[in-house]
């Protein structure tokens, strides 16, 4: 079902770019036929994703406004192109993964670990055809059993473990109505323990109680074989079994698969049926079509965040620029003040105020802004757009007062920018209180852990102390 779905992206999505071809005719030599459909994608972008876009690349490179449309397609032109790209190859991708032989597997053989592994896990789907009940049974394999001289541990320790464990939920050793537990190995000494009962029907050997057919109180000797290395000794009970409950179908069938697991323990693999009486016995295969569509899903997934990473890297930087141009007004305003007052005209006193400007986003607008007003623009309107252009109140404020000068013809323009100097310096410290307090609340969590790691290491000698 993925094949066809990736087949049909992939189809869709070069009929596109061959149609796109035709509207775009004269970007045809040299150009991908991707970037023809990525060019058709953003004529259909909506204005307000492209005026967002337009002001981030404003606000990073000062451009007029030919050039600034110009490189806003370009930019999202070549955002989506980079999306097509990924979204084809992942889909060629998955149909390459569809299309490789798949080795055959046998369901109903299972593989069992190799000796020096840990047990594993099959997952099984019980059909009990009687009523179409349906049950999920996760039936556990065994490691392969080494030799007899492959272990070397205490035989008094694992009887002890045997005696602790054995009962389960059960009270006593004389009224027998739930399951035993019958270790296959103690961990503590590693050593191997095979169970067998004198009554298969009553007590498996994996420690099923059947109380179905038992209508008399019942005795079943229980015996443990014990092995390491060099010793093979005997653990014996004998438990008394009494009627409780009746066994379900596929509690039936769940006895049947532990023990063929039980008795196959020697073997690399070993078969499970098809069916138990009534029940039908199916096991959970991961099939090639459900990796794919996990290969489809987690690379679908990478796509959006890539591309909401590429969205973000262009507002964060355009943040960043904002941040910069901020911290640099009050060296830029007392800069142009300084030489306004020493006689130099306007213009002369914007160039020479940036022009050791470390901020190249200040710069560069100021610049532009000063070619504009060579190139014949009026030179008001130049300041007031440059206001807009930088996007932050204080440069608004400033330019706005110059444009007013000009305008108007104020001679207190030198006071204005005093003025405007004292009121940036208090800004100035203001922001910079500011970031202090947040560097500060972001040290709030690292420093309240070590207090605390402190007072944990301070009160724990206390309290054991105490106890």
């Amino acid at each position: 079902m993925v094949r066809y779905i990736c087949i049909c992206i992939c189809l869709v999505t070069l009929l596109l770019a061959m149609i796109s071809k035709k509207n775009y005719s004269k970007y045809k030599d040299g150009v991908i036929p991707l970037w023809w459909l990525a060019r058709n994608m953003t004529c259909h972008t909506t204005p307000m994703v492209r005026e967002k876009i337009r002001g981030y690349i404003r606000r990073i490179t000062p451009l007029n406004k030919y050039s600034l449309e110009k490189e806003t397609d370009r930019k999202i032109t070549k955002y989506y192109y980079y999306l097509l790209v990924a979204m084809l190859g992942l889909s060629i991708l998955v149909i390459f993964h569809s299309f490789m032989p798949e080795e055959s597997v046998d369901p109903y053989r299972i593989e069992r670990p190799s000796s020096d592994a840990v047990q594993s896990y099959v997952d099984l789907e019980l059909t009990d055809n009687s009523n179409n009940a349906k049950e999920r049974f996760r039936l556990e394999v065994q490691p392969r059993e080494y030799t007899d001289d492959e272990y070397s541990r205490a035989l008094k320790q694992t009887r002890a473990y045997i005696d602790s464990v054995i009962l389960g939920n059960n009270k006593s050793k004389d009224y027998i109505t739930n399951d035993l537990v019958f270790p296959k190995r103690d961990k503590e000494t590693g050593l191997q323990i095979t169970w067998e009962t004198n009554m298969l029907t009553v007590i498996s050997s994996e420690g099923v109680v059947h109380t179905k057919d038992v209508s008399d109180p019942i005795n079943v000797d229980i015996t443990a074989t014990i092995r390491d290395n060099n010793h093979k000794d005997t653990y014996t009970t004998t438990v008394r079994v009494v009627n409780d409950t009746d066994m379900t179908d596929s509690e039936k069938a769940k006895v049947e698969m532990l023990e063929i697991e039980s008795d196959n323990r020697s073997k690399e693999e070993f078969e499970i049926p098809k069916e138990v009486g009534s029940v039908q016995i199916s096991r959970n295969v991961e099939t090639k079509e459900d990796r794919e569509v996990l290969i489809f899903f987690f690379g679908f997934l990478l796509i959006l965040m890539a591309a909401y990473y590429i969205f973000y890297r262009l507002k964060e930087k355009a943040r960043l620029r904002d941040e910069e141009i901020e911290d640099s007004y009050y060296g830029f305003v007392n800069r142009l003040t300084i030489f306004l007052g020493a006689g130099f005209t306007l213009q002369r006193s914007l160039a020479s105020a940036i022009k050791n400007e470390p901020c190249s986003y200040l710069r560069d607008e100021v610049e532009f802004s000063l070619n504009l007003i060579k190139s014949g623009v009026a030179e008001s309107r130049v300041y007031a757009d440059l206001g807009k252009k930088l996007g932050l109140e204080e440069y608004n404020r400033l330019m706005g007062l110059i444009s007013q000068n000009l305008a108007f013809g104020n001679s207190n323009l030198i006071k204005l920018l005093e003025t405007e100097v004292k009121t940036s310096y208090f800004l100035r410290k203001e922001d910079v209180r500011r970031k202090g307090e947040q560097a500060s609340e972001k040290l709030l969590l690292p420093s309240a852990l070590l207090m605390l790691l402190v007072i944990i290491i301070v009160m724990y000698p206390a309290f054991i102390g105490m106890n």
